[in-house]
């Protein structure tokens, strides 16, 4: 540093010379005068020493620093649903709804019962998201159960994606995808209740159109038997 070489009132030696001093850095020359004024024993000079080492070993520690795999997850999930409200819309536009059950027409001289869980599937990019939209048995509630696939490696594992249960602007749920990209989320019947999941190099995005989120006949697991089967971790 250009104030280095000069001492400061009284013969003492800079903050930055010190700084340096401890860093191993400077000429050799003047890191031999620091040496000589510490020996001389300048008790000022040496507690500033002091300080600057404590904070080089500070230093060198957090480098080595590790978070907890738990808070490493946890920050990820909420920079993921973060993101600039630009990208968020581009990425909800890439998005589209392939299959509605509910869209489809009943079969003729089929009766029904009760009213069945509504299966939804969406695109977006090389992915895929399944749904399952159901009211719990004997509640009033609504449980949703997904998978997130990609098409291009299907074996891929998509765990830890953050998943969120919308209406309006407030939060109803919210979960992580399991090893298999599973996910299972309750929440409230909302008349505007959506979707938002955090997919793999497009971003967070909020899938178009609301859930109907209308059935109660529970047994019709997805491909693979997705069903129930789903133990998303919770945050």
């Amino acid at each position: 540093m250009a104030e280095s070489n000069r001492r400061q009132p009284h013969g003492h030696f800079s903050e930055e010379a010190w700084a340096d001093f401890v860093r191993r850095s400077g000429e050799p020359e003047q890191r031999a005068r620091l040496q000589q004024h510490l020996e001389a024993g300048c008790e000022r000079c040496a507690e500033t020493l002091g300080v600057w080492t404590g904070v080089v070993d500070l230093t060198g520690q957090e480098v080595s620093y590790e978070p907890p795999d738990e808070v490493v997850t946890r920050m990820k999930a909420r920079f993921a649903l973060s993101r600039p409200e630009g990208l968020l819309e581009r990425a909800a536009r890439s998005a589209s709804l392939v299959f509605d059950s509910f869209r489809q027409p009943a079969l003729a001289g089929v009766r029904t019962t009760g009213a069945s869980p509504q299966y939804l599937l969406y695109k977006a990019g090389r992915y895929l998201i399944r749904l399952q939209v159901e009211r719990e048995a004997g509640s009033d509630r609504l449980a949703v159960v997904g998978q997130v696939v990609d098409e291009a490696n299907p074996k891929s594992t998509l765990q830890d994606l953050p998943v969120l249960l919308l209406s309006a602007k407030e939060t109803l749920d919210r979960t992580l995808t399991n090893t298999l990209g599973e996910f299972e989320l309750r929440s409230d019947p909302s008349e505007d209740l959506r979707l938002a999941i955090g997919i793999p190099e497009i971003g967070t995005l909020t899938l178009p159109g609301p859930l109907a989120g209308a059935g109660g006949v529970s047994g019709l697991g997805m491909r693979g038997g997705l069903g129930r089967r789903t133990r998303a971790r919770h945050l």
